[in-house]
């Protein structure tokens, strides 16, 4: 088991209305990432970070039946709703990771690659004073290629203006790594593909921003 120990510093809210002795809780240790037992490389291995309640590892576990699925999700509540989710629909390739991305990916390198890595909907951090608080980085974008096998995508979504300019400049300054596969409106406008409709997807509706959808591929 991957040890809790976070030398990164950690911002917004871990917990929020769900107690802590809520079954869910106890239940999810059977279902938590285990860096002996959930390594194997020659699966389909797909790596889902801030899975918020599980919308989209419910959708890649029934998309890929035979793949393995790793969350990764601070949020309490998220992980308690999606493990309710796994025991309802009995399902067996999805591992939890309850704790920040950057620690798994030191404790997991470098025995563990991906095929697909999934990032919907960060947190935007709208304030600029807060923008260096953002996952999508171009120190993160240069982290995660070892990561990938090769050939392996990267998938992001937002409906932050401001992110989706970062994250345009951030793959310019990465072209040497990763290709941007998916350019066209098309192919990039989430409401127009068959993708998850998460709850941040929900909320921009409501709120009529329009979702960009990202597809880099690993060269």
């Amino acid at each position: 088991m991957i040890p809790s120990r976070f030398k990164y510093k950690l911002f917004g809210r871990f917990r929020g209305r769900k107690k802590i002795h809520h079954p869910s809780f106890q239940d999810s240790k059977k279902y938590q990432f285990n860096l002996e037992k959930d390594i194997n490389n020659s699966k389909y291995n797909i790596l889902d970070i801030g899975s918020g309640s599980g919308e989209n590892a419910l959708f890649l576990s029934d998309t890929y039946p035979d793949s393995k699925i790793i969350t990764c999700e601070l949020f309490y509540d998220g992980n308690v709703n999606l493990v309710k989710q796994i025991k309802k629909n009995k399902i067996t390739n999805i591992s939890l990771f309850h704790g920040n991305v950057l620690e798994f990916l030191d404790h997991a390198e470098p025995l563990l690659t991906f095929d697909e890595i999934w990032i919907l909907f960060p947190d935007p951090w709208p304030k600029i004073r807060h923008h260096k608080r953002r996952l999508i980085s171009n120190f993160f974008l240069e982290k995660i290629y070892k990561y990938l096998r090769h050939s392996g995508k990267l998938m992001i979504a937002t409906d932050s203006q401001s992110y989706i300019q970062s994250i345009i400049k951030n793959i310019f300054l990465i072209q040497n790594t990763y290709t941007w596969n998916n350019q066209k409106v098309s192919e990039w406008d989430y409401g127009n593909l068959e993708l998850p409709k998460t709850k941040f997807y929900k909320k921009a509706m409501k709120l009529n921003r329009n979702s960009m959808f990202f597809e880099l591929l690993k060269i």
